[in-house]
C-alpha cells in the first residue's frame, strides 16, 4: 500500500486479518506513475515501486 494518511488504519484491519501489509513510501511510487491520476494506474505504480 502506498503510505498516506489512513493506511495505517487499513493496515492494521488487513493484518488483523490475516493479510502482510507492506506500506511504501509516496516519494518511492511518484516516479514510477506514468500517466493520469486514477486508481489502475496508481496501483500498477504501487506495485512496480515494491
Amino acid at each position: 500500500m502506498e503510505a498516506c494518511s489512513s493506511a495505517h488504519h487499513w493496515a492494521r484491519q488487513f493484518q488483523a486479518i490475516g493479510i502482510e501489509v507492506k506500506l511504501v513510501s509516496p516519494h518511492y511510487v511518484k516516479p514510477f506513475v506514468k500517466t493520469n491520476k486514477n486508481d489502475r494506474n496508481d496501483a500498477e505504480a504501487i506495485v512496480e515501486a515494491a
